[in-house]
């Protein structure tokens, strides 16, 4: 618990920076398009129709125990959150490095720049999930359990998070870094179960699953909001346990190794 304790803080004493910069960046990344802050909304619904089109009209395939708009709603309820954490990802890692010039800063801390990086990158995830869930209660499923995603995006946000604070100081001196990513989040998006049930993967490669850190949180979006149902008390607790391991940890070796990383720059 006592690694949680310098985050929190810094993240409270700065709050007020943190989020007029967050919302800067926002309006930053849209400026000079014409549709603006509009893309926000537009972004998933456009993702969220292609991937119906998809799955209902070419692919033709789902699990018996799911209609065609189940089984659509699945594979967005898997999706919409692994590209927030993908997003996440390869923009936090490389937030120091387009940032050089606020890293010694003293008004905004060099820890709130991937913090920065990854909140401003969740725009899409929390409108795609307000729209799946509006999806749910079209279709008559949707149940209290929905009060559980704004913590489940929370737990994934700090997981990134965490990881984010690592890779963002390494990316300063290993630039093959970003390029990496790339294939990392490939090989993410194959081995989590969004376009298919962890049922239907053979016995003998299922650990795959369960290896990948990312798989925990789309069986539990998935299950919230496909089958209105609470994660299993494991899968609430490997979340947990990712997402305040990595975000304590992940500020600790940041605050203690980034002033040799600096020097490098």
């Amino acid at each position: 618990m006592f690694l949680l304790t310098d985050p929190l803080r810094t993240v409270f004493k700065y709050r007020e920076i943190l989020f007029r910069t967050t919302v800067g960046e926002v309006r930053h990344r849209y400026a000079g398009s014409v549709a603006g802050m509009f893309w926000l909304v537009i972004s998933p619904i456009l993702l969220l129709t292609f991937y119906s089109l998809v799955y209902l009209v070419i692919f033709r395939v789902r699990p018996t125990s799911m209609s065609e708009y189940e089984y659509v709603l699945y594979v967005l309820a898997g999706l919409v959150p692994f590209l927030g954490f993908s997003e996440a990802l390869n923009i936090g890692a490389s937030s120091l490095f387009v940032n050089k010039a606020i890293l010694l800063n003293t008004v905004f801390p060099s820890e709130l720049v991937p913090l920065r990086a990854v909140l401003a990158s969740q725009g899409l995830t929390v409108v795609g999930l307000t729209l799946m869930l509006f999806a749910t209660l079209v279709l008559g499923k949707l149940t209290w359990t929905a009060l559980l995603i704004p913590i489940l995006l929370l737990l994934q946000v700090m997981m990134v998070l965490g990881i984010v604070w690592l890779l963002s100081l390494a990316s300063l001196v290993i630039r093959d870094i970003q390029q990496a990513l790339g294939f990392v989040t490939m090989t993410l998006l194959i081995v989590s179960p969004i376009a298919y049930t962890p049922e239907m993967v053979p016995e003998k490669l299922k650990f795959l699953i369960y290896l990948n850190p990312l798989s925990y949180f789309v069986i539990g979006f998935q299950d919230i909001i496909v089958f209105g149902r609470h994660p299993s008390g494991l899968i609430m607790g490997v979340m947990i346990g990712l997402g305040l391991i990595s975000f304590g940890i992940g500020f600790w070796v940041f605050q203690r190794a980034k002033r040799v990383f600096f020097d490098h720059v």
